[in-house]
């Protein structure tokens, strides 16, 4: 068993002076670290046609970077060289249950928040240059070794130029310039430089969380507002009275835009429905999931919890609780809210607190449909 990646540091403290402000070093975060899959196993997952993966290589004759996109095949691999390449293979929580065990202790951050597990074997010297996001990264070191260099936040976004497909910077000045040995782990904000070098060959694994943007926000309204019929207000010019010959933009157009968009602005309710359906999807969806009991099986004495590896965010409407995984939404009433916190942080949830008097336990139908669906499970 591996211990806290956050003993070293109070997550209080963390959240309020590292997290989205500057990058954070721990050394020593997973005193023992399991191998969840050997680069033969991840090239594995790079054959697959569903499976995102990269292979990225530096030519030194050439001064020169490659990039390829899979699936790839057994071939593309016994072709390469002993230096200078890497693999990463995306959503690997997607495809190995087992790695949700490593989120977990990142439990503290919510969900919606997060994008998946990025998993990178890379030969002696290998990596993709320097680079950054715009989304917070947990880069953890497994087998082997890197050097890693990670420069001020906020100063990489005038630099990045594209090489090759790869979005890359020019040097940078690191504020921190180290070796990761297994079980270390770096933490970097977004828009923030960093640059591994794999020293022989090693596996790392890095736990991105995205970050929700203004052009998606737009998006997710535009095809809210086309799928519903409850918003469909046509621009009046009944105050044309004269001929005009000159197709010149009018203000009373403008302002008729303004004043459509000031009104969706100031519906909290539709908003907070729209986020919270798009922000509880993972990033590639489920697989097929099994009811694993009958809701007839659940007793008073029984405690359910969701599953791990879903995506969850609730929010309170009115008199109801709505609880949206996976871009579903499932309806509560208020008094239940007690329950729901449990549900939605992954906690065991006795469910005597579903109990609406002393002498009965309501199933709410939205509670039938959680068991139908596969998305909790019973405990004991």
């Amino acid at each position: 068993m591996y211990c806290q990646p956050f003993s070293h540091i109070d997550k209080q403290d963390f959240l309020a002076n590292y997290w989205h402000k500057k990058p954070c070093l721990f050394r020593n975060a997973f005193s023992t670290f399991p191998n969840y899959l050997s680069a033969e196993e991840l090239a594995g997952l790079a054959l697959e046609d569903d499976i995102e993966s990269r292979l990225i290589q530096y030519d030194t004759n050439e001064n020169r970077w490659s990039m390829e996109h899979g699936p790839f095949e057994q071939q593309d691999f016994t072709s390469l060289g002993n230096s200078h390449w890497t693999l990463l293979v995306q959503s690997v929580d997607s495809w190995v249950t087992e790695t949700h065990e490593l989120l977990d202790h990142f439990s503290f951050i919510p969900k919606w928040r997060f994008d998946d597990l990025m998993i990178s074997y890379a030969t002696d010297q290998g990596g993709v240059g320097p680079h950054f996001d715009n989304f917070d990264v947990f880069l953890i070191q497994g087998v082997g070794k890197r050097h890693w260099r990670v420069g001020q936040p906020g100063k990489a976004n005038r630099q990045q130029e594209v090489i090759a497909g790869l979005s890359q910077m020019k040097k940078f000045e690191a504020v921190i310039d180290v070796e990761l040995s297994p079980g270390d782990m770096l933490y970097v904000p977004p828009k923030t430089a960093h640059w591994g070098i794999s020293l022989g060959e090693s596996i790392g694994y890095s736990v991105g969380y995205r970050t929700p943007e203004t052009r998606q926000l737009v998006t997710l309204l535009a095809e809210y507002l086309q799928e519903s019929s409850n918003f469909g207000e046509f621009f009046d010019d009944r105050y044309r009275n004269s001929a005009a010959h000159n197709n010149q933009c009018e203000e009373q157009l403008i302002r008729w835009a303004q004043t459509q968009l000031q009104m969706l602005s100031q519906q909290p309710e539709l908003l907070t429905k729209i986020l919270c359906q798009q922000l509880s999807q993972s990033k590639l969806g489920l697989l097929p999931l099994e009811n694993t009991f009958n809701i007839h099986s659940i007793s008073e004495d029984s405690a359910i919890i969701l599953i791990s590896g879903l995506t969850v965010i609730w929010h309170l409407e009115k008199a109801q609780i709505i609880l949206c995984i996976e871009g579903e939404q499932f309806v509560f009433e208020k008094y239940l809210i007690t329950a729901i916190e449990k549900l939605a942080n992954f906690e065991a949830c006795p469910i005597k607190l579903f109990k609406k008097s002393p002498n009965t336990v309501d199933f709410p139908e939205d509670l039938s449909n959680l068991v139908n669906r596969g998305y909790v499970k019973l405990v004991n």
